[in-house]
């Protein structure tokens, strides 16, 4: 009877590890899905915005996502956040494009934060372009199949 005990045990012990593997590869595999989803939203998202695409630059964001922008407020829904993009797109010179530098999805892979670069391209006092180099971090949240914005934090680096 102690053997049989013994072997179960062992089979339980066995077969748990070999699951926790196994939903550890599959999970990573999502992981790297997700972090490749990620990426062509981002890669969609800094096109719309760099043509002025108001609606696709909102777009990515949660409904009740937050933005903080360098020199404004916190602009916190669609609509503030749809403000704040139009404000910026409406300045002179206005371009604007942005790339991930890393992206890490959670372990639980509900949340994903990114980090990046981006170049902002405006018109200064005398109407000659300048070109303001900064960064940003993102924290995304998924939603169904797909993944939202739930914060957007981004400064200058001048």
């Amino acid at each position: 009877m102690k053997v049989i005990q013994v072997a179960f045990v062992i089979a339980l012990f066995a077969g748990g590890v070999g699951a926790a593997l196994a939903r550890t590869n599959l999970h990573s595999g999502n992981r790297s899905n997700d972090e490749a989803l990620i990426r062509r939203i981002d890669a969609l998202w800094s096109k719309a915005a760099d043509d002025k695409d108001l609606e696709g630059a909102v777009h990515p964001y949660a409904e009740d996502a937050s933005m903080l922008p360098f020199g404004a407020p916190i602009a916190t829904g669609s609509n503030a956040i749809r403000k704040t993009w139009a404000g910026l797109m409406a300045k002179p010179g206005y371009a604007l494009t942005f790339v991930p530098t890393k992206i890490e999805v959670a372990s639980s892979g509900d949340m994903a934060w990114e980090i990046g670069t981006f170049e902002l391209r405006l018109s200064d006092a005398q109407g000659q372009p300048m070109s303001i180099p900064g960064k940003y971090v993102v924290t995304w949240r998924k939603v169904g199949p797909t993944w939202k914005v739930e914060a957007d934090i981004f400064n200058t680096d001048k």
